[in-house]
């Protein structure tokens, strides 16, 4: 009796590991509503699974497990949170060769003990315990790292994809792998898994060093084509106005001209076109931040050549409540999607509206603009099956965690609109 509680046990615990772990590695929300569906669709395969058991045998079961299981899985993954496929089968066969551990322990203790019972026991107390620590530590990674483009994400899927074909060439449709000591064979498997993990913690970190490097390069060298925007803007303007100083005589008779002739109409107008030429000598500055200023600055001179209207109302301190540099990095990326979103749109709706303020200690952030197509959301985020996008969004989300900061993505009416608390 206690053979078959555990049995059944650890196929359970298996199955919720490999269903759950395989959506956390995409970065699926870890709420009510999702927890609810993955628990469905896991118990779902489960008693598909046992059917098959009652009426196949349990050796057929196990062969057929990838069509019972895993396929049902991808079409959810792919279909109903809006993953790329290539994005869904990686963090599918990643998780299952995170099996592995629980698997070889298990082999190991049996090997020890000959008591099936503890086999059993052993896989179940180890899958507990790696779904702790891959939640924890590695999922964050993952989330990030799935969102590569097409041919990296090849890359990285060939280690898990060729373990996959080699477990099910050599265990489940021979016995290949067990024609010596199980404890040898089986510890293959796991260093395989072991490495692969340490090559995720590794690609990532280099990853995020290399990303993190071009930003702040690309923010530093936005700041210097600002500084050299604005030291061109003010030599213009300096010339500008000596000419409107040398002139101004003769505007004061143009217009005493037109007043003695009672032409109001031509002196209102003449004093109209002095005003603009007068507007035209001032230098926009957006904030006293100089980090701040700097980009926004350069994105509003990149959109005005692209002929999109730039509404801009800020009412940030010199000293950001946050780190400039992150803020920045979180703007950049939101400018440049909104930017990309409403270049190739209708004249009228080439607008982009932001407004970046402090309230008790925390810099808000409201970006809008134009989505007559809305985009397609997952768990309150906009996902893209275009290969090699996306990655603006998970950055701007991945730096917003870093700050323990809140982020939502929104549509109102036919804007699409970003709010960022840091």
């Amino acid at each position: 009796m206690l053979l078959q509680i555990l049995f059944y046990t650890h196929h359970l615990t298996t199955l919720l590991f490999g269903v759950f772990l395989s959506a956390f590695f995409l970065g699926v929300n870890r709420d009510r509503k999702n927890i609810g569906i993955l628990l469905l669709s896991a118990l779902a395969s489960g008693l598909l699974y046992l059917i098959c058991i009652f009426l196949i045998g349990t050796e057929f079961s196990d062969e057929i497990y990838p069509f019972v299981v895993h396929l049902p899985l991808l079409l959810i993954l792919v279909f109903y949170y809006k993953f790329r496929w290539l994005q869904s089968l990686t963090s599918i066969l990643t998780a299952y060769l995170c099996c592995q551990y629980s698997n070889w322990a298990g082999i190991f203790v049996l090997t020890l003990t000959h008591e099936e019972w503890c086999y059993y026991l052993c896989r179940i107390l180890v899958t507990l315990i790696v779904f702790f620590l891959l939640c924890r530590y590695l999922c964050p990674t993952t989330a990030l790292l799935f969102e590569k483009s097409d041919r990296e994400l090849i890359i990285i899927c060939s280690m898990p994809f060729v373990y996959y074909l080699f477990d099910y060439a050599t265990t489940k449709f021979s016995t290949l792998l067990y024609s010596g000591s199980k404890v040898v064979s089986e510890f293959m498997g796991f260093a395989l898994c072991l490495a692969y993990l340490l090559f995720l913690l590794i690609y990532f970190r280099e990853y995020e060093l290399k990303s993190r490097t071009e930003q702040y390069n690309e923010l530093i060298n936005m700041q210097l084509r600002s500084l050299r925007s604005e030291i061109e803007q003010a030599k213009k303007s300096e010339h500008n106005m000596s000419i409107l100083r040398h002139d101004m005589r003769h505007h004061l008779m143009i217009l005493q001209t037109y007043v003695q002739n009672q032409e109001t109409d031509k002196a209102l107008d003449y004093i109209q076109q002095i005003h603009q030429t007068y507007e035209n000598t001032i230098i926009s500055t957006f904030s006293q931040n100089e980090l701040l200023n700097s980009i926004l600055s350069i994105y509003s001179s990149r959109l005005q050549e692209l002929g999109i209207a730039f509404h801009a109302q800020v009412a940030a301190p010199k000293d950001l409540p946050c780190s400039e540099m992150i803020f920045c990095a979180i703007l950049s990326n939101i400018l440049e999607n909104a930017m990309n979103a409403v270049k190739d749109l209708s004249q009228e709706n080439r607008r982009i509206e932001l407004h970046i303020f402090e309230k008790m200690n925390h810099l808000m952030l409201l970006e809008k603009n134009p989505a007559p197509v809305p985009p397609v959301f997952s768990d309150g985020i906009p996902v893209t099956r275009r290969s090699g996008h996306g990655l603006g969004v998970k950055s701007i989300i991945y730096y917003v965690e870093s700050q323990q900061g809140q982020y939502q993505f929104f549509m109102e009416g036919t804007d699409f609109a970003v709010r960022i608390i840091l």
